[in-house]
């Protein structure tokens, strides 16, 4: 409901300095024609206004006039009889969607027309006077300088266009051949859900990604603000597409999408839904649909691939490992399967909490290592491809390990080569020089080996001043040898660590065990 004031000193100052303005001319209440605009109605109201304008000093005739005629020239003689008679009015306030807006009742006329006529100096509320003309097929457009009306014609002026271009609430590149202005993410042609608002007058739409729409931004409002026009719904139509680059041909279920539902968009263009809201509500509204497939649908970064799960891992740039787990996770899936990215990482993320264990599986066959990993994943969410590469590790340190001999009563030379040697094997020459090292010890056939492996990896010169001139004698002699237990076959490991182990001069240094047998070296 209208609130009704006394109105301030301050407004009455208003309204008399407004008053002597248009005592002058009634131009400030008439907007600017362009050549699309018809002059024969504005022809007639100007007539009327300067008719009023002539009994500026009359106060009986303005107060006849407050109550006959056009409803701009009731305002105007209210306002020419206020500034002869400048009691203190009644001032009524009313919302707006740009702010509250307030007049003083000066005459019996619409509360748009009186304050048009009062605040004809701001564009934006002149329009409000010609909201009636709009309804009847006329277009009118407010700057933040000028009233514009274009008549029946819906181009709006030039001027028009770059405020609202300007004021618009995202960054948008404009794409002059498609007639589009584009979010970033759309304008480098990544398949997103978008919403559109045309602007057939203008010759151009505007499209704004799920990613980048807003929960406090409306981008229809933005665009029709200051413009008056017979039929808003189609001067600025509203649209949404899930925008899915789709490669799973007529069957899939991307393929017959339905469009925006009209009572989403109502709500929209009412200003009861912002512009993330709408598409969220859009996405309520096809997911059971697209989820509900029974049919192999695989989505990832906005592309369908269908059924084709081979052209889905593809795309997600996996490693070996990662291609693995995913493929076969992917095989217990029987319908629909979305990433928001293209990531091998994601897809296992969206598949483990269902098929952890299958995952798993693939890298680890022991079943309590499996589970162990299982549980440590379980305790770190996001972390799931790391952590399968730490077991794919593990698995591939595993099995190397076990493709070597073990052995019991070792001496303690051969158990220290063994060990660095596994290490080696596993880890690399890095990790076998750290370790070397680190178990240096201050005396004994062990240094000359040390310098020996060393030598090996190529590392005996960058730390040959650890050892005495002796001990690079003697593991210079061994280097060849250690270089081959470093890297002989597994079948040949024996043999060669045996080699190397006697030119070292220690012949009785371990058993080898039967095949079979569990004890650790």
């Amino acid at each position: 409901m209208p609130r009704v004031r006394k109105g301030t000193g301050v407004r009455e100052h208003d309204l008399l300095a407004r008053a002597k303005v248009l005592r002058e001319s009634v131009d400030p209440l008439l907007p600017r024609r362009t050549r699309d605009c018809p002059p024969e109605r504005f022809d007639r109201l100007r007539a009327e206004l300067e008719a009023v304008r002539e009994d500026r000093d009359d106060q009986k005739r303005l107060d006849r006039a407050t109550h006959w005629g056009e409803s701009l020239a009731r305002s105007y003689a209210g306002l020419l009889k206020y500034y002869l008679d400048p009691q203190t009015p009644a001032v009524v306030s009313f919302p707006l969607p740009d702010g509250e807006v307030s007049y003083a009742s000066l005459a019996r006329a619409p509360r748009e027309s009186e304050v048009a006529v009062q605040q004809s100096d701001e564009p934006a509320r002149l329009l409000l006077g010609y909201v009636d003309w709009a309804r009847k097929g006329y277009h009118f457009f407010a700057t933040r300088k000028t009233l514009w009306c274009t008549g029946k014609s819906p181009n709006p002026p030039d001027e028009f266009r770059a405020e609202r271009v300007a004021d618009l609430p995202y960054r948008l590149i404009e794409d002059p051949a498609k007639h589009l202005f584009l979010c970033p993410h759309l304008q480098g042609n990544e398949p997103r859900p978008f919403l559109e608002v045309g602007w057939p007058g203008a010759t151009t739409a505007f499209r704004v990604c799920r990613r980048c729409a807003k929960a406090e931004r409306h981008l229809l409002s933005s665009l029709s603000d200051g413009a008056a026009v017979p039929d808003p719904i189609e001067e600025f139509p509203v649209g949404a597409e899930w925008n899915v680059r789709c490669q799973g041909g007529p069957e899939c279920v991307h393929a017959r999408l339905p469009e925006l539902p009209r009572a989403i968009r109502k709500r929209y263009e009412l200003g009861r839904l912002s512009d993330a809201q709408l598409l969220d509500a859009y996405a309520d509204e096809l997911r059971p649909r697209i989820e509900g497939t029974d049919r192999p649908t695989f989505v990832a970064g906005g592309v369908c691939y269908g059924s084709n799960s081979a052209a889905f891992l593809e795309a997600l740039d996996a490693t070996a490992i990662e291609r693995r787990a995913v493929g076969r996770a992917l095989e217990e899936v029987g319908g629909y399967f979305e990433v928001d990215e293209p990531s091998a990482s994601r897809a296992l993320e969206r598949l483990w909490p269902e098929h952890a264990e299958v995952i798993v599986r693939t890298i680890v066959s022991d079943p309590a290592e499996a589970r162990r990993w299982i549980d440590e994943a379980r305790g770190a969410p996001g972390r799931v491809a790391e952590i399968l590469k730490r077991a794919q590790r593990r698995s591939e340190e595993r099995q190397v390990l076990d493709e070597l001999p073990r052995y019991r009563r070792l001496a303690r030379e051969a158990a220290w080569v063994d060990r660095i040697a596994r290490d080696y094997r596993t880890h690399g020459s890095s990790s076998a020089e750290r370790a070397i090292l680190q178990s240096l010890p201050q005396e004994g056939k062990e240094r000359g080996l040390a310098f020996g492996l060393l030598s090996a990896i190529g590392r005996g010169t960058a730390h040959g001043w650890q050892f005495s001139k002796t001990e690079q004698e003697f593991g210079s002699a061994l280097a060849d040898r250690a270089r081959s237990t470093l890297a002989a076959p597994a079948e040949r490991y024996h043999a060669a660590l045996d080699a190397l182990l006697q030119a070292a001069g220690v012949a009785d240094w371990g058993e080898r065990e039967p095949a079979g047998e569990s004890t650790g070296a």
